[in-house]
Formats: C-alpha cells, structure tokens, sequence
C-alpha cells in the first residue's frame, strides 16, 4: 500500500508543481497587462494605401475599401497618397498613413 501511494504522489506532485510556475525572464514585481477589447474595436489603423492607375483603395484594420464604401458607422470620402478621410454622423475624421494621430473635425 505504502508504494502505491507514494507512486502517486511522485505522478502527481509534478503537476501541480508546473501549474504554479511563472516566467523567469519577467522583471521583478511587474503584472501581466490585460488589452482593453473595447478600446481595439474603436481605434481605427490606415494600414496602407493602394493605388494604381484608375483606383485607389484603403486598407483599414485589415479591410480594403474604396471611396463610398462604409465600414463600421464610417463612410470612406476620401483617399490622397498620405491618408484618408471618413465622414460619419458625429463628424469627419482623417486617418493618416505616416502617423498614429488621428484628427477629428466638425
């Protein structure tokens, strides 16, 4: 009896020894940072701008689109070589291609 339990105890002690590790290269004292969902769903990222000799596309958080087309409550007017301008119910916005500014206007 006293070998099975002890075979137990060396088969199972491991698992709950690896289930409490934590990562040796993280800095002493720091927490692991939680993304805010709602704050990716609402920021809006010009990827790239795609132009050829008749058109011109937007690629917004991962979808391309052309001037007319909407995404989310946005609809695309606009696309120049540095950026883009969206017009919605709360107003116009410009993403640009160069920075990470965002500019709203009335």
């Amino acid at each position: 009896m006293y070998k099975i339990a002890s075979t137990l105890l060396i088969l199972i002690l491991p698992l709950s020894v690896s289930s409490q590790q934590t990562d040796p290269t993280r800095p002493f004292g720091a927490t692991a940072a939680v993304s805010q969902s709602s704050d990716s769903k609402s920021a809006l990222v010009l990827q790239s701008i795609i132009q050829s000799n008749q058109s011109k596309k937007a690629m917004i958080n991962g979808e391309v689109l052309t001037v007319g087309d909407k995404y989310r409550d946005f609809e695309l007017i606009a696309i120049n070589s540095n950026g883009v301008v969206l017009q919605s119910s709360q107003g116009r916005m410009e993403l640009s291609l160069f920075s990470g500014v965002i500019a709203n206007s009335k």
